[in-house]
């Protein structure tokens, strides 16, 4: 964090004596002072004084200091504003605390509190200055394009963008479903010299080979059936810019041949067309396979491969990333909070631990939707475990720490068996009181309900 400047005090009064009496008074603390007459004077030096601190008359003729407050909060609700009134207009100081003002004096004002009241209203101005700095290198380091994290992973995965932004090399991306892949495509681009332009996407396993083709490369009038006009495909869109392509490793091998015809010599001809068409883009890949497996079984070409792996970008599944897990959360909730015009604040310390240790199969997305439903379903400022989806509760069953398990040969027992015996043996041991159950078992009691559910469990046919 910079060091904050010296503090700078501006001084509104319509009399002279007073602005003479406190600019003397504060300049010889060492603080930096301007003084203005009225209120509409103040409000036009505020943008050259850029002031930590005002001191205002609560009463002056024309713009009053009620109104010059309501004015300077429109500006920066962070400057704090020091009112000085009479004696008899105390009301009138309360009624500005409640707009925003930081704190009033009376008259005559009593130098040694001012002193106080203007150190304790510069200490309040630096943390605000120092928290929105910190906020902003946060926002900088920790959500890149969206991309949230501060793991040491994520750390390497955002250097890498930077890295790779400004050059024209071809990326691929490789990491499991859901873990962010079109948006670090998004952020590569971005960062490039080519943001200007425009950044095509496709997702290749979402179309037929015959779609796909024509997507890619466009086609002409008469081409095929329904081909009732000229049209142009993401290639050729994206000259000048960025193609991302999306799940690359479900390209035809057909298909395969024809874009490496692309990449090698910056050209291609429409579906149905002759006249060969230059074009000038830079291409970023992803794909949740590993394509040197791929090439290995035949699978893809070789050739292709070398050309999409010039720069390979990795990113981590969310169970290696687990330290994100609460940063995610936060950045979650914050969205969905503001789309569904709600206020959930927190999650329950016992619902993030779970949520820590779940394995997330489908990575931030699965996290983001579940943050989503959570936030819809919930009817509190604070996401419980009664907000929990029951196959969080299933994947988890089990792996609570402290979960009771009876001395029993349970090795040789099926899971399916073993898991009824633990819930029959919890249930009766507390007499079917399912709370207790779930209690001993260290779960929560949803996923008593659900296990009895599942096995046909009750009280008179498994005593």
């Amino acid at each position: 964090m910079p060091e904050m400047p010296q503090g700078k005090i501006l001084i509104v009064d319509d009399k002279a004596n007073i602005r003479e009496v406190l600019s003397a008074i504060l300049m010889e603390e060492g603080y930096e002072v301007a003084a203005s007459s009225n209120g509409n004077q103040a409000l036009e030096e505020i943008a050259t004084v850029l002031p930590d601190i005002i001191i205002t008359d609560i009463r002056m003729p024309g713009m009053d200091g009620i109104d010059f407050l309501k004015a300077i909060k429109e500006m920066d609700m962070d400057i704090p504003v020091v009112l000085i009134t009479a004696y008899g207009s105390i009301e009138s100081a309360v009624e500005a605390i409640k707009i925003g003002a930081y704190d009033y004096l009376t008259k005559p004002i009593n130098h040694e509190k001012l002193k106080i009241i203007i150190q304790r209203a510069l200490e309040q101005r630096k943390y605000i200055l120092e928290n929105k700095y910190l906020r902003r290198e946060l926002q900088e380091k920790y959500h890149f394009c969206n991309i949230v994290g501060s793991s040491k992973k994520m750390e390497k995965v955002f250097e890498m963008i930077k890295t790779v932004s400004n050059t024209l090399s071809t990326v691929l991306i490789q990491g499991e479903s859901g873990t962010g892949k079109e948006l670090v495509a998004r952020a590569i681009h971005h960062s490039s010299q080519r943001k200007d332009k425009p950044l095509i996407e496709i997702n290749c396993s979402a179309l037929s080979e015959g779609l796909l083709e024509s997507e890619l490369f466009g086609h002409e009038k008469g081409a095929f059936t329904g081909a009732i006009c000229r049209k142009k495909g993401r290639i050729e869109l994206s000259g000048g810019g960025t193609l991302f392509l999306d799940e690359v490793g479900e390209v035809s091998p057909r298909l395969q041949i024809k874009l490496l015809r692309v990449l090698q010599e910056k050209q291609f001809e429409r579906v149905g067309g002759i006249e060969p068409l230059k074009v000038d883009f830079r291409l970023i890949t992803a794909t949740n396979k590993d394509l040197k497996n791929e090439v290995l079984r035949g699978d893809f070409r070789e050739d292709l491969y070398y050309r999409l792996n010039v720069i390979t970008l990795r990113l981590p599944s969310l169970r290696e990333r687990r330290e994100d897990i609460p940063l995610l959360i936060s950045h979650f909730l914050q969205k969905y909070n503001l789309r569904e015009g709600k206020r959930i604040g927190t999650i329950a310390p016992e619902v993030m631990n779970i949520l820590t240790k779940y394995d997330w199969p489908g990575n931030v997305r699965e996290l983001e939707n579940f943050i989503e439903r959570a936030v819809v379903v919930c009817n509190s400022e604070m996401i419980t475990a009664d907000d929990l989806p029951e196959e969080i509760q299933e994947g988890l069953f089990g792996k609570e720490e402290g979960v009771y398990i009876p001395p029993s040969t349970i090795e040789e027992m099926d899971l399916h068996e073993k898991e009824k015996e633990l819930i029959l043996d919890a249930l009766k041991k507390t007499e079917w009181n399912k709370a207790k159950a779930a209690k001993l078992l260290n779960v929560h009691r949803r996923t008593i309900y659900n296990r009895i559910r599942k096995y046909s469990l009750n009280r008179f046919n498994n005593q």
